[in-house]
């Protein structure tokens, strides 16, 4: 069991995964991947990117711990975002 000290608060965040592996769109600024559905759902990007989605992208990655992960770091994103499912490369619609 971890004690609160060794819990990050990025540990505490919701992780978010596509429902399905059919019709995803990723945000085009932070790169996130969910289904169309999700994203009707969705008021804004769980990371609260204010930018719209795309089906434009290729290659994915799954983000377990953000605030260690050396892919985001490689990618520019932001540490503050949320675990889940991320585009390697967006393109805009």
């Amino acid at each position: 069991m971890q004690s609160e000290s060794d819990m990050s608060e990025y540990d505490e965040k919701k992780f978010v995964l596509p429902k399905s592996t059919k019709d995803l769109k990723a945000c085009q600024q932070c790169g996130m991947v969910l289904t169309v559905e999700q994203w009707n759902r969705e008021v804004e990007c769980p990371n609260s990117c204010n930018a719209s989605q795309t089906k434009l992208f290729s290659g994915m990655i799954c983000v377990l711990k953000p605030s260690q992960s050396w892919v985001i770091r490689k990618l520019g994103n932001p540490k503050s975002i949320h675990p889940g499912l991320y585009a390697i490369d967006v393109q805009a619609d």
